[in-house]
C-alpha cells in the first residue's frame, strides 16, 4: 500500500473510488458509464460543438487530447463535478485533435482547457485542472443566474 504523498490525480480517484487497486480501470468504467447515461457528451465534430453551444443556455466543455497525461488527471474530477451538476449545465468533452475547429474557435492553446458558455458566448474558462471543489465554484456562477 502507497504511504507517501499522492498525486492530485490519485487523491482523485481514491475519493472517488476508495481505494488505489485499479484506480484506473475503474476510472475509465465510470466515465465510460457517465457517457452513455448522457452526464458528459464526447464530442468529435466541430457541427455537434456549435449545435451544442447553439441549443444549450449553458455549456461546460472541457477540451482535451488523447496524449495529454494532465487530461487524464483532470476527467474524473470534470466527471464527478458533472454528474452532480448534470441538470444545471450541459457538460462536453471535446476532443480538440477530432474537432480542431472547436478548438480554435474558443481560443484553445493548450489541454486540458474548460470553457463556460452561456447563452452561445464564451462567459469564462481557465487551462490546467482545478479541484472539484473550484470547478464547481466557477461553474455555480453561471448556473444559479
Amino acid at each position: 500500500m502507497h504511504r507517501g504523498p499522492r498525486s492530485l490525480m490519485q487523491r482523485c480517484c481514491v475519493a472517488m473510488y476508495g481505494d488505489e487497486l485499479d484506480f484506473y480501470t475503474r476510472m475509465y468504467n465510470e466515465i465510460e458509464r457517465l457517457r452513455k447515461e448522457g452526464v458528459v457528451e464526447y464530442v468529435t465534430s466541430y457541427d455537434r460543438f456549435r449545435e451544442i453551444i447553439e441549443d444549450n443556455r449553458v455549456v461546460v466543455a472541457m477540451f482535451t487530447t488523447p496524449t495529454c497525461s494532465a487530461c487524464i488527471m483532470y476527467k474524473p474530477i470534470f466527471y464527478m463535478v458533472a454528474e452532480k451538476l448534470k441538470d444545471k449545465a450541459k457538460w462536453i468533452e471535446v476532443d480538440a485533435y477530432e474537432a480542431p475547429e472547436a478548438a480554435f474557435e474558443s481560443g484553445v492553446t493548450a489541454t486540458p482547457t474548460t470553457i463556460i458558455y452561456v447563452n452561445g458566448e464564451v462567459v469564462d474558462g481557465f487551462v490546467g485542472i482545478l479541484d472539484d471543489e473550484g470547478l464547481m465554484e466557477i461553474v455555480k456562477q453561471y448556473i444559479e443566474e
